[in-house]
């Protein structure tokens, strides 16, 4: 007898957004995450073919990414659910609870997976930050394991039976690690983001991607079994059941396929373009979650088909899509596109792109300076995530966002990308866009404005809110929003071509002989966040009197502060800075500011300032202790007693340095960067050669670790500095033969000075790379 096909048994409405993730239970629960900031239980009714919703839970203030469930056991009675979101933090709910009973703030950036462990109480969560991490419900306070190891977000995770780990990465990475966080085996094939892991037996898993493939791997071999394909673009999700028999996959072509053996058994279109996640119930049936926020259930038993009247509704729903989808593409109208008689004419600079209609097919192609003629570079199924009216997301460095702008800054030079997700601080995006392109500071609120026109999603100012600036741990005030969205979208802003000239470190760029200020701040900020946590500290001797505190952030302006005011403020921040490590980065925030202040820094920098320093950054502190603790080295050389400190120091501060397992996010290591350069700055001040020397080999050591390009052209310029501006000869020569002789050294400078993959940032390293190359040729 012929199995029965799937069908529709029935559909979940609740959610505003697109439902991200699913989990389902034993007792056959469903547990789903969406964009509009909530998970939400669902609970069966009946003979399993309806649900009702039990509860919503409460806790994120973003979108929630990913959730997990641990099952009810005899150790733990009602077991658990487990959250993350792109506020970076992860929630743990008992059933039945909405609130969560623990928050864990371990990762620096979203969430985007979770996974039950192999172990009873435990789960994987991994993260846009790099890394995955492993846990054990009774001990939350750190990690089982700390997992990193891949150059891009690292966007699923799974434990196998055998006890490898198994991990996923927009680098197009499929990585097999030991519990101990030893890699096992890096697999390649993939030839683009990794996005879903099943485990489908002991030592064997696959994987889905948005190469529209999916591939069997053995972890124990690190070899692949197959590959197989179906789906017309990315695959977001896969499930397996029966030893891999039986496996449900989601992607954006509007889509769930069910496997048998490696073969398509059955397409199930949805009246949606992005089917983001895909899971199984005890029952078999299939459990779906989509870009328009529904979640549709499909069974294979006919007694849980959906009513006749739902199914037909449904049908028309799917039909409806279809027809428009032959019309539109990414949001573009298909008959509006120009045929392949528009590539008789030249394009207008290299790289130039465009969509062209032949027939029923619309294909890209990008115009070639040097052959002077249109290249085909593939055919167009779509941006990720459909027009704006589904989903709208879009992939930039592997990372999905809402939207990625493009900015033109000059006449004839390629266009910026200023990528955005909805709910972001556009001043702060903008903020971030200008630093790592080398911009004005002047265009700071055309570029927010901007963002702001043409996300056609206004901020709204809460006072409320816990929004995290990724730069302080802090809460931080949106100025100026607007609450009109109904402003026209241009193509691009035109920001004038000045902007592009604008860098922190001189056009010359070697030798340097500057110190970098790492200047900017929130002051409003740090005051609101200092206030939050002092009232944390109970009557503890680290409590601070509530009208002191302003008085303190003074002390990161000097503005209208006596002698007697600025001492008192001196010693009070003492005392911030002994607060507890995951308390004390706003005091930290104000310390690196004052520093850049003569009086303060006289006062400041001391061997008690010192010791506080190397507790922040040792290899295991919190990374926005440590990112704002380097720019605090950075800054107090600025003056003369800060200064002396840290050349006193350099030892053991370059120590620290190397000890360092990890450099971090990209703010961290442009901190660690400037932190090197303006100690070779003093360096060559005070002509101290063997800590060239020694400042010399920790830059050999770290130029190869470094992947953000501002932290790389800051290392490259402390790396010329050190060469240009020794004035003995013989210890000149002495450090460029050190140079000739690193092979560490010289593949970097090699690779700088002939790739180009970002115009502006990729230039300043090309033309610093050639001018150290110039001096030890």
């Amino acid at each position: 007898m012929a199995k029965a096909p799937y069908k529709l048994s029935c559909i979940l409405v609740g959610h505003t957004s697109d439902v991200r993730a699913l989990a389902t239970c034993k007792d056959g629960s469903i547990v789903s995450a969406s964009r509009d900031n909530t998970a939400r239980v669902w609970k069966p009714t009946g003979n399993g073919s309806g649900y009702s919703e039990d509860s919503i839970l409460k806790g994120h203030v973003k979108f929630v990414s990913s959730v997990c469930v641990i099952n009810p056991s005899e150790q733990y009675a009602k077991g658990f659910i487990i959250t993350g979101s792109n506020d970076n933090n992860i929630c743990i709910y008992i059933p039945g609870e909405t609130e969560p009973i623990h928050k864990i703030k371990a990762h620096e950036n979203t969430v985007c997976n979770l996974r039950t462990g192999s172990v009873e109480g435990t789960f994987l969560s991994s993260s846009w930050d790099l890394t995955a991490k492993l846990w054990h419900i009774k001990n939350l306070d750190k990690p089982l394991a700390t997992i990193v190891g891949h150059t891009a977000a690292v966007w699923c995770v799974a434990d196998l039976p055998n006890s490898a780990i198994v991990t996923g990465s927009a680098d197009k990475l499929v990585m097999v690690w030991s519990r101990e966080s030893v890699m096992l085996h890096e697999l390649s094939g993939h030839t683009d983001c990794v996005r879903d892991i099943s485990i489908i037996k002991n030592d064997e898993f696959l994987t889905c991607a948005n190469d529209a493939t999916i591939r069997h791997w053995s972890a124990t071999q690190g070899v692949c079994l197959g590959t197989y394909c179906g789906h017309e673009n990315y695959i977001y999700s896969i499930v397996s059941r029966a030893n891999g028999t039986l496996s449900v996959t989601g992607g954006e072509d509007h889509t769930v396929r069910v496997w048998y053996n490696g073969e398509i058994d059955q397409t199930i279109m949805l009246p949606t373009q992005s089917v983001w996640c895909v899971d199984l119930l005890p029952n078999g049936d299939i459990v779906t979650g989509a870009s328009d926020g529904q979640i549709r259930i499909f069974s294979a038993n006919p007694e849980r088909y959906a009513d006749t009247p739902t199914m037909q509704h449904f049908e028309e729903a799917v039909a409806q899509t279809m027809a428009n989808a032959q019309l539109e593409l990414g949001g573009i109208k298909i008959s509006e596109l120009p045929d392949s008689k528009v590539l008789s004419q030249p394009g207008q600079k290299d790289g130039q792109t465009k969509m062209v209609r032949e027939g029923d097919v619309v294909r890209a192609y990008s115009w070639s300076q040097s052959l002077q003629k249109w290249e085909r570079i593939g055919d167009v199924m779509g941006a990720s995530g459909g027009s704006a009216a589904t989903s709208g997301k879009q992939l930039y460095n592997g990372i999905e966002y809402d939207f990625v702008f493009s900015v033109d800054i000059q006449d004839g030079v390629p266009p910026l990308k200023l990528p955005y997700n909805i709910g972001e601080d556009p001043w702060h995006v903008a903020q971030k866009f200008i630093h790592d392109n080398g911009l004005s500071q002047l265009f700071l609120d055309q570029v927010a404005s901007f963002i702001v026109k043409n996300s056609q999603s206004a901020p709204v100012v809460n006072t409320n809110s816990q929004y995290a600036d990724p730069f302080t741990g802090g809460s931080r005030y949106v100025p100026g929003a607007s609450t009109s969205n109904n402003s026209v979208a241009q193509p691009h802003p035109k920001l004038p071509a000045t902007s592009t000239s604008k860098t922190s470190v001189s056009q010359s760029y070697i030798p340097h002989v500057n110190y970098l200020k790492l200047e900017q701040a929130n002051h409003p900020a740090i005051l609101e966040k200092l206030r939050e946590l002092n009232k944390k500290c109970g009557d503890s001797i680290h409590r601070i009197p509530e009208d002191k505190l302003e008085l303190i952030v003074k002390l990161a302006s000097e503005s209208h502060i006596s002698d007697q005011l600025r001492t008192e403020a001196v010693e009070l921040l003492r005392v911030l800075l002994n607060w507890p490590n995951e308390m004390v980065f706003p005091a930290l925030d104000v310390a690196r500011l004052a520093v850049l202040h003569g009086e303060a820094n006289s006062q400041l920098c001391t061997a008690e300032l010192l010791e506080v320093a190397k507790r922040h950054i040792k290899n295991n502190a919190l990374p926005s202790n440590q990112m704002l603790t380097f720019r605090l080295l950075a800054n107090m050389f600025c003056h003369e007693k800060g200064e002396k400190l840290g050349l006193k120091h350099r030892d053991e501060l370059l120590k620290a340095v190397l000890n360092l397992s990890s450099l971090g996010s990209k703010n961290n290591q442009v901190a660690i960067s400037t932190y090197l350069l303006n100690l070779i700055v003093a360096l060559n001040k005070h002509d101290d050669t063997p800590g060239r020397t020694r400042a010399l080999n920790v830059l050999f050591t770290l130029l190869p670790l470094l992947n953000e390009p501002e932290a790389v052209f800051r290392a490259l310029v402390g790396l010329g500095t050190l060469l240009a501006a020794t004035s003995d000869p013989d210890d000149r020569n002495e450090l460029i033969r050190a140079v000739r002789q690193s092979e560490t050294a010289l593949n970097v400078l090699r690779t700088m000075s002939e790739s180009i993959t970002d115009l502006h940032a990729q230039n300043k390293l090309a033309n610093c790379s050639k001018q150290i190359i110039d001096l030890i040729i």
